[in-house]
């Protein structure tokens, strides 16, 4: 099963010092990516999260102007994974953006039910026209082993 599709912005980023489940910033990037992989995974027909060995990859769709300043694909393939999973035990601070959307409860995994089960990763940076806005494309697929 592979499950692709695309978000417009910039995605979020894990960050070191505070959750990005509750940072002004990150969190509204998390709940559009929860939202559209969401959307995603019920085209596809399933119902819960990937749970076997799994490939992510992550395209970055970027100008020209935008491609040193947007920011580093560890952090952003850090937080799309962690997006895609619940949030960890360990986090109770949740932003608002997440109220009243049970469907997107950051203590559910949405499409990896545990990253550590993420054996390729596979993320890049493309230029895009001028002109055109940042977005970027995820795809997720169970393989075996």
């Amino acid at each position: 099963m592979r499950i692709e599709f695309s978000v417009q912005g910039v995605p979020p980023k894990k960050h070191g010092e505070k959750s990005m489940w509750a940072r002004g910033d990150e969190a509204p990037r998390v709940a559009l990516l929860r939202q559209e992989a969401l959307r995603a995974r019920s085209e596809a027909g399933v119902t819960g999260c990937l749970s076997s060995f799994l490939s992510v990859e992550l395209t970055l769709l970027v100008p020209a102007k935008d491609l040193e300043k947007v920011g580093d694909l560890d952090s952003f393939v850090a937080g799309v994974c962690d997006g895609l999973q619940a949030a960890h035990p360990n986090a109770h601070a949740f932003h608002s953006v997440f109220d009243s959307r049970e469907h997107m409860d950051p203590k559910r995994p949405l499409l990896i039910e545990d990253d550590a089960r993420v054996l390729s990763i596979r993320a890049t940076k493309t230029l895009v026209n001028e002109g055109e806005e940042i977005s970027y494309r995820v795809a997720v697929e169970e393989i075996g082993v």
